[in-house]
């Protein structure tokens, strides 16, 4: 055997006696990312991401330096962390502007209203952001944010659906308390109940480590999507009240109609994860917001 083979098989991954290679122990130190079979099996998320891993790192700050280089977790960080960033400036941007002197009809509860959509949204990105930062620490820290960051979806979605559901029956106090209402009298006609046992049981879902696991992931895709379909209850309410025109012109329908269809189109990748890309590598960094 030549120095050169004796070279190669010293850094060739370990197999057992099958012939099964094994996750390594340590990576190389230099190495800033590492591929599937190297990382313990609670990582191996989606078999599709082959490669660009980051090493188990328990020193925070070394994880923070990941931000520096690429890896298949830096679209899905930047993109939520970008977002956390700008969304303040917007919103108090949006605030200012509503504030002016060509609104006169605003309101206090109008703020109030901004203000739980703004805040929710950014709950979801700043939870999102973390969980794809931090979640090659170690196990339990990866299992708390994912929980965080499951919980974010479910905050941004219910904090979607309060200020619309004060928009669509403005003029209509009682109809917005009944679609607000978590527990009412049974005599009430509560159309909306839906929407909080919908969220209360995501929320509640997600708490559960069984129900996080891969094996239950089609059933966290139908919760989310039970959840952001419950939002067109007090739509449908709003068309028989006032109309398809006047809610279509009015009460932004088609745009929950269009978030909808992306919010769909998302939970179906999340549950799939079919791979389409012909060029592999390169989809494992730029591709890996889409699977996971």
């Amino acid at each position: 055997m030549t120095g050169l083979d004796t070279v190669k098989k010293r850094r060739a991954q370990p197999e057992n006696l099958n012939g099964v290679k094994q996750p390594m122990a340590n990576p190389s130190p230099t190495a800033r990312t590492v591929t599937w079979h190297d990382i313990p099996e609670w990582r191996r998320d989606n078999k599709y991401i082959l490669a660009g891993y980051r090493p188990l790192e328990a020193d925070y700050l070394q994880v923070a330096k990941s931000l520096t280089f690429l890896h298949n977790e830096t679209c899905n960080v930047y993109t939520h962390l970008i977002g956390a960033v700008l969304l303040p400036l917007f919103a108090v941007t949006i605030l200012r502007t509503i504030y002016g002197p060509q609104y006169i009809d605003v309101t206090r509860t109008d703020f109030i209203m901004f203000s739980i959509f703004f805040c929710s949204a950014e709950s979801c990105l700043i939870f999102s952001a973390v969980y794809h930062l931090i979640g090659s620490h170690s196990h339990e820290v990866e299992q708390f944010w994912h929980r965080m960051d499951l919980l974010g979806i479910v905050i941004v979605t219910v904090g979607t659906f309060i200020p619309g559901i004060y928009y669509i029956f403005n003029c209509e106090p009682f109809l917005q308390k009944i679609h607000w209402t978590i527990v009412c009298h049974p005599s009430h006609s509560n159309t909306s109940s839906a929407v909080v046992l919908c969220g209360s049981a995501t929320a509640a879902l997600i708490c559960i480590p069984k129900f996080r696991t891969l094996r239950w992931r089609k059933v966290r895709v139908g919760a989310y999507v039970a959840l952001g379909a419950s939002a067109f209850i007090p739509l449908l309410h709003g068309v028989q009240v006032y109309g398809l025109e006047y809610m279509l012109e009015y009460s932004g329908m088609k745009w929950y109609l269009v978030e909808l269809l992306l919010y769909g189109g998302g939970c179906g990748l999340y549950a799939v994860r079919t791979h389409h890309s012909p060029f592999p590598r390169p989809f494992h960094i730029k591709g890996e917001p889409f699977l996971t």
